[in-house]
């Protein structure tokens, strides 16, 4: 769910959830401000930790400066955000454009460690949160829609699992994906008798209070918390199954958490089919990086983000969606930038039991789109797009059929 490669997003989370008197820190946030007013992404830059600087590269982290001042606008003043843990310092400043937060992970050197963003106290993301689930460290917050009554009949529950970096329940996130696919999802399911729980996930959103530090997240961590909300649904006596649907890294998630968390029923949406080593060397390649260009992007990320990278690194989709013995719909668009259609290929070869769907004109956020890749990309931006109606057409039809 981003413009630029998953990864990249990703690596604009990490860093500690930690903050302490501001002492010797007044100066790099002063600092930080004027370069940030200034537009100068460069001498940000020079305040990396040597970790950040190997994950994000100057050239890439240009690109996301200016996605991040489009978003949150001009700075106020940074103000305390949390208490000290691991030498690590968390800075909170509120934007102008009041619907996000920028955050700043300082360590014990005073560089930089993480940069991400949050939504502000007066956020324009209209959320209705009316279903927390209890999950290590706090609660995730999330939005349960349930269709009309029909005779006492319950409806089947689908749970929405989101894709990499900060991307919330509703499919958006700050780096410039507004096409809200996820609640658009939720809301054509619930007009076809189909109820779901969509949360965000533990740091992003509401849920980015939950206690812990995000330079220890593993992606054991969000399949845990997706297990959690799958109990949760087959407790709660309105609904007669629960069907799980990951997106993209959401899928790999979601294809274990279904064996886990003893799902009814798996979908897979624009899931990758191989590891992430695998995935990660292909889209540093399609960015046009050479053969030792890509072994060291790679080994920078390593690096900068070795305990997530690690973890997730360790799962094959193909090898964990074997595993299934539920029904399996595996959908991907041929429009996807992001995601392959051998990746889908991977995955019926892995699982033949399982449906396969493709949609011919459908991409990474589930929308119609062209092969062009600029034309593509503007669709990431466009709220008022509707869905792929054979995405829905073909979601609605597994879920009522198992």
């Amino acid at each position: 769910m981003r413009k630029y490669p998953f990864l990249l997003v990703a690596l604009l989370c990490t860093g500690a959830l930690n903050a302490q008197k501001f002492g010797p820190y007044e100066g790099p946030l002063q600092s930080f401000r004027k370069w940030y007013a200034g537009n100068n992404p460069d001498s940000i830059y020079g305040m990396f930790n040597t970790q950040m600087k190997g994950a994000v590269g100057a050239d890439n982290w240009r690109h996301v400066f200016v996605q991040i001042k489009e978003a949150v606008g001009d700075l106020e003043a940074f103000d305390l955000d949390a208490g000290n843990m691991g030498g690590y310092n968390r800075f909170a400043a509120a934007g102008s454009k009041h619907s996000l937060m920028l955050l700043l992970v300082i360590d014990s050197n005073l560089h930089i460690a993480g940069l991400f963003n949050r939504p502000g106290k007066s956020t324009k993301t209209v959320y209705h949160t009316n279903y927390k689930i209890a999950v290590p460290g706090g609660e995730l917050y999330g939005e349960l829609l349930t269709p009309a009554p029909d005779a006492g009949q319950k409806p089947p529950v689908a749970l929405i699992i989101a894709g990499s970096g900060p991307t919330d329940r509703d499919g958006n996130n700050p780096l410039g994906v507004k096409a809200a696919p996820y609640r658009m999802l939720s809301e054509s399911l619930q007009k076809n008798g189909i109820a779901t729980y969509r949360y965000d996930k533990r740091f992003i959103g509401e849920s980015a209070n939950i206690k812990g530090r995000m330079d220890t997240l593993r992606i054991e961590d969000y399949i845990d918390d997706a297990v959690k909300c799958i109990q949760r649904l087959r407790a709660d006596g309105r609904f007669s199954r629960v069907i799980v649907i990951g997106h993209s890294e959401g899928a790999l998630i979601g294809v274990v958490a279904a064996r886990e968390g003893h799902a009814d029923g798996y979908i897979s949406l624009a899931g990758a089919g191989a590891s992430a080593e695998v995935v990660l060397r292909r889209q540093f390649a399609q960015m046009g990086l050479s053969r030792a260009g890509v072994d060291s992007a790679l080994g920078n990320l390593e690096k900068g983000q070795e305990i997530y990278y690690k973890s997730w690194a360790s799962y094959d989709p193909a090898k964990e969606i074997v595993k299934l013995k539920i029904p399996v719909l595996i959908i991907q668009g041929l429009t996807d930038l992001q995601v392959q259609r051998e990746d889908a290929e991977r995955l019926k070869s892995a699982a033949p039991k399982s449906s396969l769907v493709f949609i011919d004109s459908m991409n990474h956020v589930l929308k119609d789109a062209p092969t062009d890749r600029a034309r593509n990309v503007a669709t990431y931006e466009n709220e008022q797009l509707p869905l792929n109606k054979k995405l829905v057409d073909t979601v609605v039809a597994f879920v009522k059929r198992n």
